[in-house]
């Protein structure tokens, strides 16, 4: 664990903590514990000015965690507040003032949340995040093939980000923010590049260390918690008939639970169906579990992991998919042994033994690679109109 931006003096402050939080439509959020040796014969305000350096808000940072080199990730985000933390068990010495300070960061994607007034006429939902994306100076990697639909639409008093956050749950799509790169696909997309999926086990043999610390999963389709199916349903009007008509969702038509798309009937049958299809297409990774593990930067949100063991039983063998993730590092400053990485995730399936992910021909390349203009971060390559 180490900050890469702006560059701090290593004998002065370290890092004993991070808490890096991760979900579907949200932006990722960091906490970073520091701590600070300031020398006693400075004045009482002197590490705040000279010693430790606070980072003062909206200041870019740069960190890059992990378990090990082939699993070093990196963070861009900004420092959005920070905390002086004091507690009786603090060490004391005689000629230097250890102080801890937690830094709350958001991540690049901060910026998008000016409110906005627009109009869009006859745009996909492609073209609108496209649009919104570069504007930002964000790489939009979008799965075109399932936003075709032209919509009329107005932005009123909304921030950009909510804005396309309501835009994918209307259409049954995924947001997911990594860094300056930003995914809109359908749920069942994997947006794992290379061929390594993380493993855990749960072997409960002696001698073996086991990596799943523990894991809780909802399989029934009438719990209301989580591991929800459902049937969906649509109205839209007839302006011929002067009646409503009924659309349900093939992909959701043998469910037993059945939910409305909206709590009005929608105009045509053309935007009944299309709403059905978008609620159904939300509620594809049905099947939910919530697992601890040991840490593994490679969990990422819409990336696959794989949980095996006799421990874990059998229906809960098997890949699974990403949707949130949280990454605790406690950093012992001199002695690594006693050091803890964990992660606390939640994932779904879309039925009940396994997982049907789509490969992501259809995003385009790779995302950009992230540099740092005029103190904020942006993508490289953020691709033509």
């Amino acid at each position: 664990m180490s900050i890469v931006y702006p560059k701090v003096a290593a004998a002065r402050q370290y890092v004993t903590q991070m808490e890096a939080h991760f979900a579907e439509g949200a932006h990722p959020v960091v906490e970073l514990t520091v701590q600070f040796s300031a020398p006693r014969s400075e004045s009482i305000q002197g590490w705040l000015l000279t010693s430790g350096s606070l980072l003062s808000e909206g200041t870019p940072v740069h960190l890059v965690y992990g378990s090990g080199p082939h699993q070093a990730v990196d963070y861009y985000g900004y420092v959005h507040s920070h905390r002086v933390e004091s507690a009786e068990t603090d060490p004391k010495f005689t000629m230097n003032a250890e102080v801890s300070v937690t830094y709350t960061l958001t991540g690049a994607t901060s910026d998008m949340q000016s409110q906005q007034n627009r109009a869009w006429s006859s745009a996909s939902p492609s073209f609108i995040a496209r649009t919104i994306c570069r504007g930002h100076r964000l790489a939009p990697l979008v799965q075109r093939s399932a936003t075709s639909v032209r919509t009329e639409r107005a932005q009123h008093a909304q921030s950009d980000f909510t804005f396309l956050r309501d835009l994918a749950e209307e259409y049954g799509l995924r947001l997911v923010v990594d860094n300056t790169s930003l995914y809109l696909t359908q749920p069942l997309v994997s947006l794992r590049r290379s061929r390594e999926i993380p493993a855990f086990h749960l072997t409960k043999i002696p001698g073996i260390k086991d990596t799943v610390y523990s894991f809780d999963m909802v399989t029934g389709e009438l719990e209301p918690a989580g591991g929800k199916r459902r049937r969906v349903e649509a109205y839209g009007y007839n302006r011929s008939t002067r009646f409503l008509s009924r659309t349900v969702s093939r992909a959701s038509a043998t469910a037993r639970y059945t939910v409305y798309a909206t709590d009005r009937p929608s105009p045509s049958q053309a935007a009944a169906s299309s709403a059905a299809a978008g609620t159904s297409a939300t509620g594809d990774l049905w099947v939910q579990a919530r697992a601890r593990v040991r840490g593994d930067a490679r969990v990422k949100i819409g990336h696959e992991v794989w949980f095996q063991g006799v421990g874990m039983g059998p229906q809960a063998i098997g890949t699974w998919m990403v949707r949130e993730a949280s990454h605790h590092m406690a950093i012992h400053p001199t002695d690594a042994r006693l050091s803890t990485y964990r992660c606390d995730l939640v994932v779904g399936r879309n039925r009940r033994d396994g997982l049907d992910a789509i490969h992501n021909t259809d995003l385009g390349p790779a995302g950009s690679a992230t540099a740092l203009s005029n103190g904020r971060w942006h993508a490289q390559y953020i691709g033509a109109r």
